[in-house]
């Protein structure tokens, strides 16, 4: 749980990618969306993120107007939006790219070496942690509610916390 709220809390923070402004994590991934699938639309990139159109398209025009990417409209059907990157949104793109390989390699160094099945083990950990964020993921996006067992109802105690 720890890892996770350390997460969430830097997900917060604004960051430098090498342009003239800070930039969130939430931006520059968009910006990592878009730069991985280039010419893609609004539709495409909402699919990609898990998120709907109308939400990715508010944070496109948002990234539009700061200047890192360029909104065009289709010449085969205007209602289509095609979407790039500007310069400076590449520079970010690249940035982020490395920032990610160096923070691959801190991790690397502070584990160290490892044999075949610890790397087994590993990843077979990590596998477990992201299918069941997955999981949860998809349940909380169908509006599902976790079932408490019925008999596990709290205190008097817990409930004045």
């Amino acid at each position: 749980m720890r890892i996770v709220n350390k997460l969430n809390e830097s997900e917060k923070i604004p960051r430098n990618f090498g342009i003239d402004f800070l930039i969130t994590p939430s931006d520059i991934h968009l910006i990592q969306v878009v730069g991985d699938n280039p010419e893609s639309n609004v539709r495409t990139i909402s699919e990609i993120l898990g998120v709907t159109p109308g939400a990715a398209s508010q944070q496109l025009s948002k990234l539009s107007k700061r200047g890192l990417i360029v909104k065009e409209r289709g010449l085969k059907n205007e209602k289509e939006v095609t979407l790039s990157l500007t310069d400076q949104g590449r520079i970010a793109y690249k940035n982020h790219d490395i920032i990610h390989e160096m923070i691959y390699q801190r991790l690397i160094h502070r584990i160290g070496p490892l044999n075949d099945d610890e790397l087994q083990v590993l990843l077979r950990v990590l596998y477990a942690i992201e299918s069941v964020y997955d999981e949860r993921i998809m349940e909380v996006r169908r509006g599902e509610t976790m079932k408490l067992p019925s008999d596990k109802k709290p205190d008097s105690k817990e409930q004045a916390s």
